[in-house]
This record gives C-alpha cells, structure tokens and sequence, in this order.
C-alpha cells in the first residue's frame, strides 16, 4: 500500500557531498566529482507552480504532498545518506540505500538489480516478473544505446501506467549496468532519478573504480 507522504523539498546536493565525504573512497569522489549534482534544491514531491500571493481575505492553504494529500509540516530535512564506511558487504550496502530510497521518495516496492534481472536489494520476493522484465528492458536500451552514433551512455529513467507509476531507473556502476524499480503516486524527474543513482553508485562503491 502506498504511504502518504509530506510535502518537502531536498538539498541533494548537500547529500551527495556528504556521501562523497562518508566514503573515504578515492574512487567514490572520482565518480562523484564526474557526476556532480546540480546546484539548488530537488524535490522528491510533483513539481512546484509557481504560486500567486492569496487573496488578503484568504489564508494560504497547506502545500499538497505527493499524493494529493495536505501537509502538517510543509518542510522536512532530507533524511541524511546512511555513513557505510564500515560496511563492507555490497549487498548490506546496498539494502540500506534502498532503504534511504523508500524513505526519501515515499515510493513502495523498491528494488535494486542488475541489468540481467539479478536482484541485490529490496523487494524482491514478490516481484519476479517485473526483474525480469525490467531487466529485458534494460539490456534492450542498452543494444539500442550502442547502435546510436557517437557515445551515448546507456543510463535512463522510464515509467509506465496512469498512476501509481511503475519506473525504472538504468544507470552504469564500473561496468556493469543496474536498475531501480519502485512504485510511487507520481513518477521522479529525470533531475530526481539522477539523485536515485548517485546514492546507488555510492553504496556499489568498489564497483565504480
């Protein structure tokens, strides 16, 4: 069952840096000093409109999260990357990334795999299919990438249905190409999904070398 969640916006920036900081990897601030965040606020809410100041006569209404409901709190901190400096087990890694996910997003059924539809993390045992699935897509994009001229990078988001969404995030870790899949009200951004893969290729740490 999908969670409602509050409307908040996230410093990704400031996230990423504190993942490149927690690493104490070389290669891990190799690939985050290639693959730096844009300045400014993202939010893993649906994209805000700019708003009109309300009529004097009219108090403002609460901001809505992403599902449509109100908020109580209109702004939340970003829950901070889990520091796995002394976590050596990728697939360890991996489980509490795909934790920061949930938690962050507010998405359901999340899961890391890759390309081939090899599960390492999160929800798995009920989502056969969609690895399979999921992976056939992956690889296909990845065939498709290789025959476009130039050098073009086999990463990607997609979403499918008219609400909740089912996305797909591919994205490269050293040489091996990885997919999150999850469920949420509303699909993320590309801007979003590109955060989703930071944390990812954090927690893949030695596999980005």
């Amino acid at each position: 069952m999908a969670r409602s969640r509050s409307s908040f916006d996230f410093d990704l920036s400031n996230a990423i840096a504190s993942a490149t900081n927690l690493s104490g990897d070389d290669r891990a601030k190799k690939a985050s000093g290639a693959d730096a965040m844009p300045e400014g606020l993202v939010s893993f809410d649906a994209p805000e409109v700019p708003q009109l100041p309300p009529p004097a006569a009219r108090p403002s209404s609460p901001p809505a999260s992403a599902d449509g409901s109100a908020s109580s709190d209109a702004s939340r901190a970003l829950p901070k990357l889990p520091d796995l400096t002394s976590v050596k087990k990728t697939l360890e890694r991996c489980e509490r990334i795909v934790q920061w996910i949930e938690e962050a997003t507010g998405a359901t059924n999340v899961f890391l795999a890759d390309a081939a539809g090899l599960p390492l993390a999160g929800s798995v045992n009920e989502n056969e299919a969609r690895l399979a699935g999921s992976g056939l897509v992956a690889s296909s994009i990845a065939t498709l990438a290789s025959a476009v001229p130039g050098n073009p990078s086999p990463q990607f988001e997609l979403h499918i249905g008219e609400g909740p969404f089912y996305q797909i995030i591919g994205f490269k870790a050293g040489n091996t190409l990885f997919i999150v899949g999850l469920n949420r009200n509303t699909p993320l951004s590309p801007r979003q999904a590109h955060a989703i893969r930071l944390a990812c290729r954090y927690a893949l740490g030695d596999l980005t070398g």
